[in-house]
C-alpha cells in the first residue's frame, strides 16, 4: 500500500513530467485517485495543517506521517458526512503546508485563518468551523509591560513562519513592528525562553499545550489580545477536485457538524488526548 507522503511525492513527480504517461502511470498504481481522474472520482481528498497545533493538529506518535488531533477529527467526519475518504498527512511545517496547497500538491488544509493572499491560491469554504484568539505571550520576568500592540514596539518578536493573525494586526506588524519567524512553535518557544526574542505572538490553546509539554513555566501570556480569528476548511485552487460542486458538498457537512455543535466535544477530547501523550 502506498503512503499518504508516497502520494505526494508522486504528485510532485508528476507535476514535472510531460504527456500522459505519467498520469496513466499514477493512475495504474492507485496513487492518483484524487489528483487526476476528475471531479466524478474524486472520493479521496489529501489534507493537512499546521503540525505544530495542539490540541487542534500535531503528528501521530505511531506514524509520524500522519495528523491527529481536533481538527482532524472534524475533516474526516466531514469527509464521511459528504460520503468522501479524506486522508489527514503530515506535510511538514506550516509554511512547507501552505506552499504544497498553493502548487495542487495537497487538497485541502484543516484550519486556516483567512487572509487576501492566501485567498489567491486557496477556497474559504464556509462556514468557519472554530474560533481561535491570538496572545502576546513572554518570560515571567520581561520588564515591559505589554497591555496594547503599541507596547510591542522597539521589542523582538518572534512567531512561526507564514503565520497570520488577521489583516488588521498583520498590517501592524509589518509597518511598526520588528517581528521574525522561526520554522516551528517550538523554536520559537525556546528562542522566548533563552531571551532570544523578547516576545511569541501564537494561538491560545497550541502555545499553552506546547509550554504545558515542555514545563516551560516561565513563559506566559500577557493580557493583550492579538486577535480573534476564525479557522476554515480552505481548498486548493489548484486540486483537480475543486469544483463547484464539491465545494458546495463539503461545506454542507461543515454546516451541519459546526449546527451540531461537534467541534466542542472533539476539542474536548483531544485536550485529554494531548495532555496523556505529554505526561
Amino acid at each position: 500500500m502506498v503512503s499518504s507522503l508516497d502520494f505526494v511525492a508522486f504528485k510532485r513527480v508528476a507535476s514535472c513530467m510531460a504527456g500522459c504517461w505519467a498520469m496513466l502511470f499514477l493512475l495504474a498504481t492507485g496513487i492518483g485517485s484524487s489528483a487526476y481522474a476528475g471531479d466524478a472520482s474524486c472520493h479521496r481528498l489529501l489534507v493537512s495543517g499546521n503540525p505544530d497545533y495542539p490540541p487542534y493538529l500535531w503528528p501521530n506518535p505511531d506514524d509520524p506521517s500522519e495528523l491527529i488531533g481536533a481538527n482532524a477529527d472534524f475533516i474526516i467526519q466531514v469527509g464521511k458526512e459528504a460520503g468522501l475518504e479524506m486522508s489527514v498527512v503530515n506535510g511538514g511545517p506550516w509554511g512547507r503546508v501552505q506552499e504544497e496547497i498553493r502548487r495542487g500538491n495537497i487538497d485541502l488544509i484543516a484550519g486556516a485563518f483567512f487572509t487576501p493572499s492566501r485567498a489567491e491560491y486557496m477556497d474559504y469554504l464556509k462556514p468557519a468551523f472554530q474560533g481561535t484568539r491570538t496572545r502576546v505571550w513572554t518570560r515571567t520576568n520581561f520588564p515591559h509591560a505589554i497591555t496594547q500592540w503599541h507596547d510591542l514596539i522597539g521589542l523582538d518578536g518572534i512567531t512561526v513562519i507564514n503565520n497570520s493573525f488577521g489583516t488588521k494586526f498583520d498590517r501592524f506588524a509589518a509597518e511598526k513592528l520588528t517581528l521574525h519567524e522561526s520554522p516551528t512553535l517550538a523554536q520559537s518557544l525556546r528562542l522566548v525562553e533563552l531571551g532570544r526574542a523578547d516576545y511569541l505572538v501564537y494561538e491560545d490553546f497550541p502555545a499553552a499545550a506546547f509550554i504545558a509539554q515542555n514545563n516551560l513555566n516561565d513563559i506566559v501570556a500577557n493580557p493583550v489580545e492579538i486577535s480573534a480569528e476564525d479557522l476554515f476548511v480552505t481548498m486548493s485552487h489548484s486540486s483537480p477536485c475543486n469544483t463547484e460542486t464539491m465545494r458546495v458538498r463539503l461545506s454542507a457537512a461543515i454546516r451541519k457538524l459546526v449546527d451540531d455543535g461537534l467541534m466542542e466535544k472533539l476539542l474536548a477530547s483531544n485536550i485529554a488526548q494531548w495532555g496523556r501523550l505529554s505526561n
